[in-house]
């Protein structure tokens, strides 16, 4: 390839990549705002992920709420 080609498709390149970086709109920000989109997920999707933790580690503990060590709650 001649040195206009690389040239070309480098800018060509530039463009596909610089095409995907857009500002986010005040209007759109409150769609990406909702509880479904927060990276921790909710607590009723993690639950089965917790429940195969514990299977497989054999313990459990750590997320869930603390309490005294008599058992009582």
């Amino acid at each position: 390839m001649t040195s206009r080609s690389w040239s070309v498709a480098l800018l060509v390149a530039a463009l596909c990549a610089g095409s995907g970086c857009v500002r986010v709109r005040a209007h759109q920000r409150e769609t990406l705002a909702r509880p479904d989109m927060v990276m921790g997920g909710a607590p009723e999707s993690t639950a089965g992920e917790q429940h195969a933790r514990a299977y497989r580690e054999g313990s459990m503990g750590g997320a869930e709420v603390s309490s005294g060590g008599c058992g009582c709650n």
